[in-house]
């Protein structure tokens, strides 16, 4: 029976990767200085000039914040076509005070009174936004020079409601945070892939875009904000039933926010248990679908490969189901590593494959009976 349940599952996760392959690759990429669009390229002469509020929540990130303020303020986009709006969400630190100091132009600091956690920060912080175009990130982030134009480029040419952007891991060093930049790769990916279906799936707040009005049309957070984090997936889950079709994905690599890994394997893990425990959240939808398609393809090959050891008949289906499953998972990852620059090793990726499967089994039984706390805040 476990035999025949593996197949079954593995065969359907198989044909769910294959197909964001295809979509990966038929994605049309994105230059801001040629713009790549249906193979014609936009004229030269056009400029960018949409109104943006870039939204900064913060929260006791004194290590952090001037470091990506100054990214932003270096900006090639017009300093007179956007403004940084920071949002201080009770920092126990001196985040506020760097703040306030920063000689940074167009720079307005908002420190909550009322509330608190992210969804308030970016409520508050699009309240008093002058943009036409909110974008979001996080202070522990890092963005390139033409990072702003492209999105605003990007948004002027197809007028979505909202723009998914990527975010990749930068610096890694070490097995354990390859790894983190492997699947961070493969989530983008998978976002954008996921968009060219029209059925998304995943977004980041670090790099996400959408229209003021749109957002305020679906009355923002209103309805799910119980949970303190998941400002990003809720809200594209709510403009994606009210404008079907008005988000796109914006594959680029002037448009990429790089952040950390995490430093150590406890960190790692539990971000990625905070992450992976809003799945049922976000009630029946193909995000918990593909969340727990992807649980049991990990887990059940984990199972098989562990009887296998007890019991050679498991061996045949441990070794055809995880070949699979290896195979399609380097398609995805060597696809968009190759788009993006990223490098990576074969082997290497062999063997965080077979971890992988141990770590996804464990993330996804442990996540949904936990409770976690992020800065101080249960999330």
């Amino acid at each position: 029976m476990i035999q025949l349940l593996t197949c079954c599952v593995c065969f359907v996760y198989v044909l769910l990767m294959l197909s964001y392959v295809i979509a990966w690759k038929r994605t049309k990429s994105w230059l801001n200085s040629s713009i790549i669009l249906e193979g014609t390229p936009l004229e030269q002469s056009h400029q960018p000039s949409t109104l943006v509020s870039i939204i900064l929540p913060v929260r006791d990130e004194e290590k952090n914040v001037l470091s990506i303020l100054q990214s932003l303020s270096k900006q090639s986009y017009a300093k007179e076509n956007f403004e940084i709006i920071v949002v201080d969400d009770f920092s126990n630190d001196n985040t506020s005070e760097l703040v306030s100091q920063s000689t940074v132009q167009n720079l307005k600091f908002i420190r909550l009174l009322h509330g608190q956690g992210k969804k308030k920060a970016i409520e508050e912080g699009i309240a008093q936004a002058k943009g036409t175009l909110i974008i979001t990130t996080d202070a522990d982030c890092e963005v390139g020079e033409k990072w702003l134009s492209t999105i605003v480029a990007f948004y002027e040419v197809f007028k979505p409601k909202m723009i998914v952007a990527p975010v990749l891991v930068k610096n890694e060093k070490g097995f354990q945070q390859i790894i983190q930049s492997q699947e961070m790769t493969v989530l983008t990916a998978s976002a954008g892939a996921s968009l060219f279906y029209n059925s998304p799936i995943l977004c980041s707040g670090a790099n996400l875009a959408y229209e003021k009005e749109a957002f305020l049309s679906v009355k923002g957070f209103e309805g799910v904000d119980a949970t303190a984090t998941g400002d990003d997936v809720f809200l594209m889950q709510k403009i994606h039933r009210k404008f079907p079709g008005e988000i796109k994905y914006l594959k680029s690599k002037e448009a990429i926010v790089f952040t950390h890994p995490e430093k150590t394997t406890s960190g790692a893990l539990g971000q990625r248990k905070r992450w992976a425990s809003k799945s049922f959240s976000y009630g029946f939808s193909p995000i918990t679908a593909i969340a727990i398609l992807v649980f049991l393809a990990n887990f059940l090959i984990l199972i098989s490969g562990i009887l296998s050891v007890i019991n050679i008949k498991f061996a045949l289906i441990f070794v055809i189901t995880f070949s699979a499953k290896l195979i399609v998972d380097f398609m995805l990852l060597y696809s968009s590593s190759s788009f993006f620059g990223k490098r990576m090793c074969p082997v290497l990726f062999f063997f965080s494959s077979l971890l992988y499967l141990l770590y996804v089994s464990i993330i996804g039984l442990v996540s949904p009976f936990t409770t976690y706390t992020w800065k101080g805040r249960p999330s």
